[in-house]
């Protein structure tokens, strides 16, 4: 298994408030991307802290072996740890500021990929064969909006509270992951990515730049794509693949 990443500020951001990082164990590779929350204070502050949170707590309990069941209930703990980390961090801070971020995180391996996610940074997966697809759901007011059948998959992406999250790492004590584990074959690509990304590339041209394109450059052509369509927020990826289907 082979992790490929890319973050960059973007084109609007006067900081960037994401944080990615990927780690290799002996049977599989660890991924995690957080995008601080740009409407509250200490962003920045709060990705790094869930990140490193998360990454840590993963570590230390992780072991080989592990059941696919097991390892999703361990990103899930790893979830809630760096929560905690979050949430506490704001508590104890001296100007008891509310800090947050979304929270992506993926275990793959070879046949299959356990994925953890709170807020609206995403995960997708690109089969050998098969089109692109969205494994995560968006914990925001228009995802809601969209499920009750309030609006349109169309008016989801310019509705006033598209920005607006109903879930996020720190914010309150306690916070609901989702996790789940999708089955691989080989040759299937999973992708990590913060809104930066998606809000700026298309579905279809995000598919295309995933076949098209070599799998250590697309993080890097990913963000050119979404800088060049204006860059309006930091764009985070990181790509996953086995080294088989490469």
């Amino acid at each position: 298994m082979k992790a490929y990443l890319g973050c960059d500020i973007g084109r609007a951001r006067a900081e960037n408030q994401d944080s990615i990082r990927a780690e290799s164990y002996p049977d599989g590779v660890l991924a995690i991307v957080c995008d601080g929350m740009g409407g509250m204070e200490n962003g920045s502050a709060a990705s790094k802290i869930a990140i490193a949170a998360a990454e840590d707590h993963f570590r230390n309990a992780y072991r080989n072996g592990m059941t696919d069941s097991d390892v999703c209930e361990l990103l899930r703990s790893s979830a809630a740890d760096a929560n905690q980390k979050v949430y506490r961090a704001a508590v104890s801070s001296r100007m008891r500021s509310r800090m947050g971020t979304t929270l992506v995180g993926a275990f793959m391996r070879e046949n299959a990929a356990c994925i953890v996610n709170i807020g609206d940074s995403r995960a997708y997966l690109l089969p050998k064969a098969g089109t692109l697809r969205q494994l995560t759901t968006d914990h925001t007011v228009v995802q809601l909006l969209y499920e009750q059948g309030m609006i349109t998959s169309e008016e989801r992406a310019t509705h006033t509270r598209r920005n607006e999250l109903m879930r996020a790492v720190g914010v309150s004590s306690r916070v609901l992951a989702d996790i789940q584990t999708v089955p691989l074959e080989p040759g299937d690509k999973l992708l990590l990515c913060s809104d930066g990304l998606y809000n700026m590339v298309s579905l279809p041209r995000l598919e295309a730049l995933m076949r098209e394109t070599p799998s250590e450059q697309l993080p890097e052509l990913c963000i050119a794509e979404a800088n060049a369509a204006g860059g309006r927020d930091n764009i985070s990826v990181i790509l996953l693949t086995d080294e088989q289907g490469d």
